[in-house]
């Protein structure tokens, strides 16, 4: 039978919209309302070869283990809370692209239609956090707690104010979430878990005041 696999993505030529420690993220060519993201080619090189890093490849989806982890984050939550707009993007699948796999979720766009500002960004722009932003961020926590998402990696520039398919606008969680831990103790304790994402945001909004220095007005 001939192959029907269609042509791999092309996003060499693309100009990333971010460009993270681990994966640089694209515009979908095909669709302006569906996000790539893709392991840098560089961390691939560097991050799992050598003798020294022999741990980094005991996972069988190696450099793509990041992907199961938030596929598999993202099904538990619909398998326990169907229906609920859980604020982490909606994950839409795999897709070949001539960067190597490429993740798919779905745009977190503000207003505009554009990719919406990040946290991090806000904060920025705002110098400081508005009562608006500190409502939808309790709103967040709150959505986070209720629907028990295991959060691996919280910062201020991986949650991004938008609308998707869910609704909106709303802060939603783009990358980060899943169980990284060998011992998977947030999978087993609900408790445990949401203790866990109380601390890390705690640890989120003070590291977003170290890093972000205002100059004087």
């Amino acid at each position: 039978m001939p192959d029907q696999r269609s042509e791999p993505l092309r996003l060499r030529a693309a100009t990333p919209l971010a460009i993270g420690q681990l994966r640089e993220i694209y515009a979908h060519p095909r669709d302006p309302g569906l996000l790539v993201k893709v392991v840098r080619e560089d961390v691939v090189g560097t991050r799992w070869s050598g003798w020294q890093r022999w741990h980094k490849r005991l996972p069988r989806a190696l450099h793509y283990a990041g992907y199961v982890r938030e596929l598999k984050e993202y099904i538990a939550v619909q398998a326990r809370h169907p229906g609920a707009a859980a604020p982490i993007c909606v994950m839409v699948g795999l897709v070949d692209t001539d960067l190597g796999l490429g993740l798919v979720s779905e745009l977190v766009a503000g207003a505009d239609g554009a990719p919406g500002p990040t946290l991090g960004k806000l904060y920025e722009c705002e110098r400081g956090f508005p009562a608006w932003v500190e409502d939808a961020l309790a709103v967040f926590l709150r959505d986070l707690l209720a629907s028990n998402v295991i959060v691996g990696d919280l910062h201020a520039w991986n949650i991004v104010h938008g609308s998707d398919s869910l609704g909106g606008p709303r802060f939603v969680l783009v990358d980060g979430f899943g169980e990284k831990n060998i011992v998977p103790r947030n999978s087993m304790s609900s408790a445990v878990n949401g203790w866990n994402t109380r601390r890390l945001y705690r640890r989120m909004r003070a590291q977003l005041v170290d890093l972000v220095r205002f100059a004087p007005a």
